[in-house]
C-alpha cells in the first residue's frame, strides 16, 4: 500500500515538474519578446524585472523537485 502512495506522489511530482518547466518556458518567451524592444518604458522595465524574478523562482522550484545524487 505504501508503494502505491509513493508512485502517486511521484506522478504528482512529474506533473508538477512538467508544469513548472512549461511555466519557465513561457516566462522565457515573454522576456525574449521584451528584449527585442530597442528601449523599454518604465512599465516594461518593471515587468521585465518581475518576469526575471518569477522565472528564477520557478527555476528554484524545479531544482527542488529534481532527484539529487546520493551524498558521497
Amino acid at each position: 500500500m505504501q508503494e502505491n502512495a509513493i508512485r502517486r506522489d511521484d506522478m504528482g511530482s512529474v506533473e508538477c515538474l512538467e508544469a513548472l518547466r512549461n511555466q519557465h518556458k513561457d516566462l522565457e518567451a515573454k522576456l525574449a519578446a521584451l528584449d527585442r524592444h530597442l528601449s523599454l518604458t518604465a512599465q516594461e522595465q518593471a515587468e521585465r524585472a518581475r518576469l526575471k524574478k518569477e522565472k528564477l523562482a520557478v527555476k528554484d522550484r524545479i531544482q527542488l523537485l529534481l532527484p539529487r545524487p546520493p551524498a558521497a
